[in-house]
């Protein structure tokens, strides 16, 4: 169990990725007990505090993606659908991937009736449109609180993987906990709020914004950023705090 600070100059570690997807996978197994906006908000004791960072991340992000019965949607990382649910009934098409098995099958045992979506097991960092079976570029991708459970090198073949996905005018939203000083990174580190152990990295946002220029180059630009949750109770961490932002294709 390890909690490690980096400066940019140092070497950075990584987290092992069949950890990350064992984390996930034992999300999905808890999804009847917590149901499943706990279950990938990690506020196993606090069922308000969920449902209130839920309510306010949505409240703000949603008007600011502009979707109309014309946007087809890639929800990248899309665990049980707490997206889906906003989404699907205002647009024309809604993909939902993500890398747990169980947490897809919660998602489409909730929405895969819809008539405008679907859902398919998929990490992000190897999406190809013949992977999920689509032909028509995405207006808008989401990729919400994906890239902590990514190394640096995953991270721009996701980047990779998005922009290959797009037309021009297509929007990318990121939503990211960022670390408020230091890059910290949680190898095996056991959650009291969770009762797991979670493997995760917290960049700095000049690390997080390094990682998307250079990967998207001149093809895009950052449009807007933020705080998700201007309201200081809802982000009860002292080293990273949740920031948004959002980037369009030329």
């Amino acid at each position: 169990m390890a909690r490690i600070y980096t400066k940019p100059e140092d070497k950075k570690p990584k987290i092992d990725k069949s950890l990350v997807l064992d984390f996930f996978e034992k999300r999905a197994s808890k999804v009847n007990d917590l149901g499943p906006t706990r279950a990938v908000i990690y506020q196993d004791k606090d069922a308000d505090l969920a449902e209130r960072r839920d309510i306010a991340e949505k409240t703000l992000l949603l008007p600011l993606l502009e979707i109309d019965e014309s946007s087809r949607i890639l929800d990248a990382g899309c665990g049980t659908g707490r997206w889906a649910e906003a989404i699907i009934p205002k647009c024309g098409v809604y993909v939902g991937v993500d890398v747990s098995p169980g947490l897809i099958k919660v998602a489409t045992e909730r929405f895969g009736t819809s008539l405008n979506a679907k859902f398919e097991v998929c990490p992000v960092d190897l999406l190809t449109r013949e992977r999920i079976g689509i032909d028509q570029a995405f207006t808008h991708i989401l990729s919400f609180g994906v890239f902590i459970y990514l190394n640096d090198d995953e991270i721009i073949e996701a980047l990779h993987a998005y922009a290959s996905l797009t037309e021009s005018g297509s929007k990318i939203m990121f939503r990211e906990p960022i670390a408020v000083e230091n890059r910290l990174t949680l190898i095996e580190h056991f959650s009291n709020d969770m009762e797991q152990t979670y493997n995760a990295i917290y960049r700095t946002e000049e690390e997080l914004i390094t990682l998307i220029t250079s990967a998207l180059g001149e093809s895009f630009f950052q449009q807007k950023k933020g705080d998700v949750y201007p309201d200081g109770t809802l982000n009860n961490r002292t080293e990273t705090k949740q920031k948004w932002y959002l980037w369009e294709s030329l």
